[in-house]
């Protein structure tokens, strides 16, 4: 699995090297997209979408977060705390606002960065992604919804500190819209989840969270964070804008096309 994480990791870091001056000619406003991955996925999962925003003159960063991906931190060692210094790390090497883009479980992520640097983010992008307000863990909203696939096949290792969805349950909750080439190497990529992210508490001010642009992108055929539960999400926390994909919990591989329009304006 390392050498297959290692090629896509290359084939990454290739798409997401610097635009050329007339690619960035073409982008009316060049922006940087950073893509924060959900559970259980890394970096990998985002490499449809990089090379259609730098052919549109963007530039973009995939980033793995703490035991995932080829980030080799043990499971137990993983935090809220330890995801949030790993984006905000990446951050700190620009000197411009980025979009900051965070997939399913990596909404707590970027709600949590933005609060810690708000002036380093231009927008919040939650693609089906947990929207928590301030004082409460993600695993109170994620064990609400009762319609989830995901939630249902969910196995707890606690003396490991982690939680994985059953194999049988990978196509379905996670790929049911995807090619059966992107369900195959998807489903061998997957790692643990570690169980303290998600069971911490947000902290998130007015003052600081509260002044960042945020878009929601609502999943409509969702079967692991449903579109009702995205939709309760958002009345319950208000964003800017929402946008409406008709796709599964994995639009990044099954519409990356849709995605990148929507993220482009």
């Amino acid at each position: 699995m390392k050498a297959l994480l290692s090629l896509w990791m290359l084939f990454l870091s290739i798409s997401a090297f610097p635009q050329t001056n007339q690619a960035m000619k073409n982008a009316q406003h060049p922006k940087h997209f950073v893509f924060v991955p959900g559970s259980f996925h890394g970096a990998w999962c985002w490499y449809k979408m990089q090379p259609l925003l730098e052919k549109a003159g963007h530039t973009s960063e995939a980033i793995d977060l703490p035991a995932h991906g080829l980030d080799a931190t043990p499971v137990k060692e993983a935090t809220l705390e330890t995801y949030v210094q790993a984006v905000c790390q990446v951050l700190e090497k620009y000197t411009e606002p980025v979009v900051l883009v965070g997939h399913s479980r990596a909404g707590i992520v970027i709600s949590q960065v933005a609060e810690r640097m708000p002036d380093k983010v231009d927008q919040l992008v939650y693609l089906c992604a947990f929207l928590i307000p301030n004082g409460e863990p993600m695993v109170a909203t994620a064990l609400q919804d009762t319609g989830s696939v995901l939630v249902s096949n969910l196995i707890f290792n606690e003396p490991e500190g982690w939680h994985f969805p059953r194999a049988s349950a990978y196509r379905d909750a996670f790929y049911h819209d995807c090619t059966p080439e992107d369900v195959y190497l998807s489903s061998h990529l997957l790692t643990p989840e570690p169980n303290a992210p998600v069971g911490t508490p947000l902290s998130l001010s007015a003052e600081r969270y509260g002044k960042v642009e945020k878009r929601y992108v609502f999943t409509t055929q969702d079967r692991a964070i449903t579109y009702d539960m995205q939709k309760r999400m958002v009345q319950r926390t208000p964003v800017n804008k929402v946008f409406e994909l008709h796709t599964g919990h994995s639009p990044f591989l099954s519409q990356p096309a849709a995605l990148a329009e929507i993220l482009l304006k």
